[in-house]
């Protein structure tokens, strides 16, 4: 075998070997990485819908539009105590437990009017569920009111 064959399958083999972690990724890990607490794929994808309901996007861009779900999350993971990361874990569970009570079915597959009821009703509430929207909610806020618009 001569040289320029070996190199051309050492370079194939070599590019395969690079290739198959990227293939064989874990799509239901979130896509932020968090130091402190972890959340599933599908919780981040409640997250931002949540925080799209909470600021729609109109002729200005929505919550979802500047990721601010996942500033909520960095926020939670680098400047909360681990007792409240638990918290708004356990939170979230609850939210979304309540909202598959509420509409027999959960939040993302939730129409606009659903999702919409769902939260006035926790305006006025104190439980879990309530506590966990009052937290996601000051947080998509904070993260909507601090970005920037980029063109």
């Amino acid at each position: 075998m001569n040289r320029r064959v070996a190199f051309k399958q050492l370079l194939f083999v070599s590019a395969g070997a690079m290739l198959i972690p990227a293939c064989m990724e874990d799509k239901s890990k979130a896509s932020v990485i968090l130091k402190n607490f972890s959340i599933s794929a599908e919780q981040e994808l409640l997250l931002a819908e949540l925080a799209e309901t909470i600021i729609p996007k109109t002729d200005t861009p929505g919550a979802k539009d500047i990721s601010a779900h996942l500033f909520a999350l960095k926020m939670l993971d680098d400047c909360s105590s681990k007792e409240d990361q638990d918290k708004f874990v356990k939170n979230l569970a609850a939210f979304e437990s309540l909202a598959k009570k509420e509409s027999g079915k959960s939040f993302t597959e939730a129409t606009a009017a659903e999702r919409s009821k769902l939260l006035t009703q926790l305006e006025t509430q104190k439980d879990e569920a309530a506590q966990f929207y009052s937290k996601m909610k000051g947080l998509t806020i904070q993260a909507y009111t601090r970005s920037e618009e980029r063109r």
